[in-house]
């Protein structure tokens, strides 16, 4: 594996798990990118370790205060942080459930192609709903049934393409939620999906090769941690005058590229 596919890689999926681009798309479309899949799979390890140290320093406070809103929902006494932590949980439990039991078959269902086409169809959408969502809500106004439904909807970024982010970002737009919230609640359901999809890959990957932990993944993780940190900061100052139009144009236009390749070669 030479440097420039980890750097490639780390920087897909750093970037890809917190903006609405789907990583696991982009890679589906590069099939010759990291040759094994005992490679990628040990870089994948590597790179969710980075993106989520990055989360959690990033949401610091919320995470803060779902921690403290644990120990009063433990002793009887419940506030706002610990109505936050349950709703993330219980957008987290059907994605998370699915997750372990399809993970692992998830990158063959669908080929480059049809991956290209997920890309463009998940670009259009999000261009679409963030147009027609009204600006109103806010993770505060949140309720159970919403908290549950956009939980749900990750299980489709199982199919290469789709993207977690994307299409909990596309859904809450469309539900009227502000751009910033709808990001900010789309990543703190991301920190328990990206451990558990650590887990599940490094327990994968211990019962097929040796494991050792090289420069390669120590680059892959640093470098997947700061590319998701520095998108994300991006992004949120971005949407806080502007619309996710530019992400979707990135979606649209890799997978026209990627599907005309495929097509025309």
């Amino acid at each position: 594996m030479t440097f420039l596919e980890v750097l490639v890689i780390a920087l897909i999926q750093g970037l890809g798990e917190v903006l609405p681009l789907g990583a696991a798309g982009y890679l589906a479309a590069l099939p010759t990118l990291a040759g094994t899949p005992e490679g990628r799979a040990a870089l994948s390890v590597a790179a969710h370790a980075g993106i989520l140290l990055a989360l959690l320093v990033y949401f610091w406070r919320d995470v803060l205060a779902m921690s403290i809103g644990l120990w009063r929902l433990a002793k009887g006494k419940p506030d706002n942080g610990s109505l936050l932590l349950l709703h993330v949980l219980a957008g987290t439990i059907p994605a998370a459930i699915a997750g372990w039991l399809l993970l692992e078959r998830s990158s063959t269902l669908v080929g480059q192609t049809g991956a290209a086409v997920i890309l463009i169809a998940g670009g259009v959408l999000l261009w679409i709903c963030d147009k027609l969502g009204v600006t109103v809500r806010r993770v505060e106004h949140m309720g159970w049934l919403s908290a549950a439904g956009l939980g749900a909807l990750q299980i489709l970024a199982l199919v290469p393409g789709v993207s977690r982010t994307g299409i909990t970002i596309t859904a809450a737009r469309l539900l009227g939620w502000e751009r910033q919230a709808a990001i900010r609640f789309s990543m703190l359901l991301a920190m328990p999906l990206v451990l558990g999809h650590g887990i599940k890959t490094f327990w994968g990957l211990a019962h097929r090769a040796e494991l050792v932990f090289s420069g390669d993944l120590a680059m892959a993780m640093i470098t997947a941690g700061l590319a998701s940190f520095l998108g994300l900061a991006v992004m949120m100052a971005w949407v806080a005058r502007h619309t996710f139009a530019p992400f979707a144009v990135i979606r649209i236009g890799f997978g026209v590229a990627v599907l005309g390749l495929a097509l025309f070669g």
